[in-house]
């Protein structure tokens, strides 16, 4: 008995890997991302896929069983998005799933040019899937206006010790090492059961490398977040309004709106208070081309006696030719509105403006978008003039943080900290808030920068220059509380390599996998090679 059962896990191996390859990659997939956070399951996810193409399966196989574990994983990751629109979100996990379609047949061609025996056979290919997964998450940054969202590294956002080498090499090093790792721990399981079955020792340098990289970048890295020198930075209170969207564009509640923000505002009034902070487009008028809602703002402003840095639709030109963005604004007592103001620059397509209208004027029936929304041009920092000294806001809106260089570009102006204003109201209670915020982390940690995110229903809190978060709101209510920001005086005025130098860990992995396609059969055993 017990020989016909280990024949026919012997004669059904494949088999297996492969039903395993589709019950378990999309499960772990999902589960290390929040809101799940089960972030151990970034280390494994791969594993079964790795395991399965160790059997070479065809290219097309690869192909169809990889865009179809994509497409089932995203659809889960992205499921919110079916309060905005189902079409929409079912779409966007294909092309999402394409793009793991498109690692996994680059990674399958990697593994088909090391085939037959070899102690080493397997480091090349093992190096060139971490160096294209980092590739294909770039390419996710540009193509179709770009979609960044959630990068293996969020997997690890709980994990901020894992995450420290983000300042050197973007957040890009840690998906390297995650992936490097899954396929060392798929090869250390193969060389297990080749043991189990031929009595055959030796070592398993995939696994070696995979986890002598991911200390290295980690625990060997300590210093990057040891001996902080914290000094306090300002006092922010932080207005989280729960305004539900089906409101904020109704005339009839406009007047509410309104005075909940000014019951939830004027009560913040202290004189230790540095500035208030309001989410993304939460006044139902823009406030730079409206004199009551002006000095409405300013009154508010002066009654509290601290800056608002309020987000709220901006508006230029004259009539008949008007241009709006979606914008930040600070609003000052007594003088009311400074004079600049940052608009957001990485609009949403079809949420904001509709591509190419032009040359499908239909999509407007089908998108109900009046007008289209216009980009900013650049970073513009708003001042936060202190008792001492003076910091410079850095604003991004909405998701604007899920884009590195955006981050980056705010720094290099001279930013002392990074400002998110944003609204996950229209995504209902969800995971959307939660993994929205695991984005802000990431530019923390890349800028060494506090990241201050303000939502109109959540993720509303302040995160450090290493990744902590500090303090924060509990999501979906309505709500409002002070933070008191403090920073690393070590960085106050630098840069890190990473601002400094820009995605040069992703031209290094296009040169990586360049090198590990050529020497990939170098290691093969001639003799045994297929």
């Amino acid at each position: 008995m017990v020989t016909q059962v280990a024949e026919w896990f012997e004669a059904n191996r494949q088999k297996m890997a492969y039903a395993l390859c589709w019950a378990l990659t999309p499960l772990f997939y999902v589960a290390c991302f929040p809101p799940y956070e089960v972030n151990e399951a970034a280390f494994v996810f791969l594993v079964p896929f790795a395991v399965w193409l160790s059997f070479s399966p065809s290219f097309r196989s690869v192909f169809w069983t990889s865009f179809g574990i994509g497409w089932l994983a995203w659809t889960v990751l992205i499921f919110w998005l079916h309060h905005v629109t189902w079409a929409g979100m079912i779409a966007l996990a294909g092309i999402v799933g394409a793009h793991f379609a498109l690692w996994a047949v680059g990674t399958a061609w990697l593994f088909s040019r090391a085939r037959g025996e070899g102690l080493w056979k397997g480091v090349a290919p093992s190096l060139g899937a971490a160096a294209l997964w980092v590739i294909v998450e770039h390419l996710r940054t540009h193509i179709f206006t770009g979609f960044p969202w959630l990068p293996l590294s969020a997997s690890q956002v709980d994990e901020p010790i894992v995450l420290q080498s983000a300042s050197i090499f973007g957040s890009w090093i840690v998906s390297f090492a995650l992936v490097l790792l899954n396929f060392g721990i798929a090869a250390y399981l193969i060389r297990l059961v080749g043991y189990a079955r031929t009595r055959k020792r030796g070592v398993c340098p995939e696994f070696y490398l995979a986890l002598s990289f991911i200390v290295a970048i980690s625990f060997m890295l300590l210093r990057l977040s040891s001996g902080q020198q914290r000094e306090h930075a300002f006092q922010a209170a932080v207005i989280q309004p729960n305004i539900p969207q089906n409101q904020k564009w109704d005339l009839a509640f406009e007047r509410k709106i309104l005075e909940q923000l000014e019951w939830l505002t004027l009560p913040r009034k202290s004189p230790n208070l540095d500035a208030v902070f309001w989410p993304e487009t939460v006044l139902p008028y823009p406030i730079n081309d409206d004199g009551p809602m002006q000095a409405w703002a300013t009154r508010l402003a002066t009654g509290v006696g601290a800056p608002i840095f309020a987000g709220a639709m901006g508006i230029e030109g004259e009539e008949g030719a008007l241009e709006w963005y979606n914008s930040v604004f600070q609003v000052r007592p007594e003088y009311g509105l400074f004079p600049l103001y940052y608009s957001k620059q990485h609009l949403v397509p079809f949420g904001e403006y509709i591509p190419l209208r032009s040359f499908w004027p239909w999509m407007e029936k089908v998108v109900p978008i009046n007008g289209d929304i216009l980009p900013g041009k650049k970073p513009q920092l708003l001042p936060l003039n202190l008792e001492n000294t003076s910091l410079r806001v850095g604003s991004l809106i909405c998701f604007e943080d899920v884009f590195p260089s955006l981050a980056r570009e705010s720094v290099k102006e001279g930013a002392s900290f990074l400002f998110v204003a944003t609204n996950s109201a229209w995504y209902g209670k969800s995971g959307a808030a939660a993994q929205h915020k695991a984005h802000s982390v990431l530019r923390a940690i890349e800028t060494r920068r506090p990241v201050l995110r303000v939502g109109n229903d959540g993720w509303t809190g302040w995160i450090d220059e290493y990744g902590s978060v500090r303090n924060s709101l509990d999501p979906w209510i309505q709500s409002t509380t002070v933070f008191k920001i403090s920073r690393d005086r070590r960085w106050v005025g630098k840069e890190t390599f990473y601002v400094k130098h820009g995605d040069w860990f992703v031209w290094t992995c296009w040169l990586l996998f360049g090198l590990c396609l050529w020497i990939a059969p170098i290691f093969v055993d001639k003799k045994t090679a297929t």
